[in-house]
């Protein structure tokens, strides 16, 4: 379990834009209410990549795939046949 939420691509770039704009570290985390350690982090990945943009996470695949989910949805909308129970 994560110890807090990941910041939006929106708040990683409002620190980008203090950092651009001279701003220290400590005036932009007491501005934004983010801890020191996550604006040197944010500042650090910036400089590094060039951007600071929330990748997907990796995981347990999913188990139906998209043809998959489409094939039981046409089966679930088309309307049962009367009499199509062959134990009648």
């Amino acid at each position: 379990m994560p110890r807090s939420s990941e910041l939006s691509d929106f708040e990683k770039g409002i620190i980008i834009g203090y950092h651009k704009c001279g701003r220290s570290l400590r005036d932009i985390s007491s501005d934004l209410k983010y801890p020191k350690s996550t604006v040197v982090y944010v500042i650090k990945k910036w400089k590094v990549s060039g951007d600071c943009w929330n990748v997907p996470r990796v995981g347990r695949p999913t188990k139906l795939g998209d043809r998959d989910r489409r094939v039981l949805t046409r089966e679930n909308s088309e309307e049962p046949l009367p009499n199509d129970d062959p134990h009648q």
